[in-house]
């Protein structure tokens, strides 16, 4: 591995032309997009392949930080970084999740919530507003949380994702028995449970559970 003096990068950066630069800075952003992606499939391998993953996101992390940033920067003017930075949170869900503290991961989703309106993908822009629900909960902020999943309720209903719809419903129940409204959790994660067992989703088995524990 190689690396640049500050001021060597500097140098070199100066001598390029601005749409020579640009081609430049938006290879380096696809590249480290994908391999996200690749630490993400490693990751979801299991055993010491976790490990592994977590490694090379921590070896590429300023590269990776810097294409995301690079996306972020330009989605305005340039559609292929719109797409990059629709792109990059999901690219890399796992291992930001370890990664990324919630704050850092609530401003990648908000910039894909953008992206994703300005490229007029409903089905991203619904993930996203879905995992800003997650991030907000995280910061045990259930209010926000709940306003993110009614909005990807709402785009989930609209295309026909059941699995997203399920989602939205069991967060929202989440979210409200954290605010203290049992009645309320219970009756989302009852309309949770019946898309998840329509659709023969794994999580229909964990809803079950918290329905149990809910309902004494």
């Amino acid at each position: 591995r190689y690396s640049l003096h500050d001021l060597a990068r500097d140098f070199a950066g100066s001598r390029l032309e601005a749409a020579s630069g640009a081609v430049a800075q938006q290879r380096h952003a696809e590249h480290y997009k994908n391999a996200l992606s690749a630490f993400d499939e490693l990751y979801m391998k299991g055993g010491k392949d976790v490990l592994a993953a977590m490694q090379l996101f921590d070896l590429e992390e300023a590269n990776i930080m810097a294409g995301h940033a690079w996306a972020e920067m330009n989605l305005e003017a340039n559609s292929s970084a719109a797409e990059l930075c629709r792109s990059y949170p999901d690219a890399g869900v796992y291992v930001l999740d370890l990664r990324l503290h919630p704050r850092q991961k609530i401003s990648w989703l908000e910039s894909g919530v953008e992206a994703a309106r300005r490229l007029k993908d409903r089905a991203a822009e619904g993930v996203h507003l879905g995992n800003l629900g997650v991030a907000y909960a995280a910061l045990g902020d259930a209010k926000k949380a709940i306003e993110f999943h009614e909005q990807a309720l709402v785009i989930d209903r609209e295309i026909g994702d059941r699995l997203g719809e399920g989602n939205a419903m069991w967060n929202m129940s989440l979210s409200q028995n954290k605010l203290g409204q049992r009645a309320e959790a219970i009756d989302y994660a009852k309309s949770a449970l019946k898309i998840y067992e329509q659709i023969e989703s794994p999580t229909a088995e964990r809803v079950r559970r918290r329905l149990a524990e809910w309902q004494g």
